[in-house]
C-alpha cells in the first residue's frame, strides 16, 4: 500500500502542475491535445487547465489517504 500511495501522490502532483501550466495560458508542443486544437484561447486553456488540476487532486488525495490508512495501523 506504500508504493501505491506515492505512486498517487507523484502522479497527482505531475497532473496538478500540467494543469497549472495549461491555466496559466501555455499551448506548447508538450501538450498531446495540442494537434487538436492548434488556436485554443486563452480561455479554453483556462478551462481544460481548471480540469486537469480538478483530476489531479484526485490521486493527491487517494495518495494522501493511503499513506493515513498506513500510519493509522
Amino acid at each position: 500500500m506504500n508504493g501505491f500511495s506515492v505512486f498517487m501522490f507523484i502522479f497527482g502532483f505531475l497532473l496538478y502542475a500540467a494543469g497549472i501550466y495549461i491555466y496559466t495560458g501555455h499551448n506548447s508542443e508538450l501538450l498531446i491535445w495540442k494537434g487538436y486544437n492548434k488556436n485554443a484561447t486563452k480561455e479554453e486553456l483556462k478551462v481544460v487547465g481548471k480540469w486537469v488540476i480538478i483530476v489531479g487532486t484526485i490521486p493527491i488525495l487517494l495518495g494522501i489517504l493511503g499513506l493515513m490508512s498506513i500510519i493509522s495501523v
